[in-house]
């Protein structure tokens, strides 16, 4: 059970870091595609706002969860569509705060492979590009605004390159993790 644990996350990780990596360098090649996404997305969310909405007013439908969901899906709807911008606004900070968070813990993670794995501070020198590059973000959020979304695409490629060489090189660290598992069921 141990193994198949590690070898699925293995592979959901780097098919996780694939994702992003396509996402990264498209938005990177490509940044003014956002604003026409906030738009398809607002359209979506206000339509799908509009129909819980009205699903909740079928008197056998009716729950507290449709209505507050319905009326925040039509909230956050129309303000993407009508207002992009302000994402513009709050990507420097969402991203850069969950970027930092990401790289701080691949730090750690690579930092504890450094006993089993002899090329570990490839990933640690990568997380703390990383971590740069999101606090530069995160202190300049209004001048960064118009790079913003270049600067995502960059690290949501150095965050997949981060996690697909942190996978490689740790899977050393989980071989010999499960060497020295030790089973410690009780059977009766």
């Amino acid at each position: 059970m141990f193994k198949k644990l590690n070898w699925k996350s293995f592979w959901y990780t780097n098919l996780f870091s694939l994702i992003t990596l396509l996402v990264g360098i498209v938005l990177t090649a490509k940044p003014d595609i956002l604003t026409s996404t906030c738009k398809v997305f607002g359209g979506i969310m206000t339509l799908l706002g509009l129909i819980l909405l009205a699903l909740y007013f079928i008197p056998k439908k009716r729950s507290q969860e449709m209505l507050s969901y319905g009326c925040t899906f039509l909230i956050a709807g129309i303000l993407l569509a009508i207002i992009p911008s302000l994402l513009k606004f709050l990507i420097p900070v969402l991203f850069g705060g969950w970027i930092l968070v990401s790289s701080l813990s691949g730090m750690y993670r690579n930092f504890t492979f450094r006993q089993s794995v002899p090329h570990w501070w490839i990933g640690f020198l990568l997380c703390i590009a990383s971590a740069g590059l999101s606090i530069y973000l995160l202190t300049r959020p209004i001048t960064v605004m118009n790079q913003t979304v270049k600067i995502i695409g960059i690290i949501f490629i150095i965050q997949s390159v981060l996690r697909i060489v942190s996978t490689i090189l740790g899977r050393n660290g989980y071989k010999s993790a499960e060497q020295d598992f030790v089973d410690t069921t009780i059977q009766e």
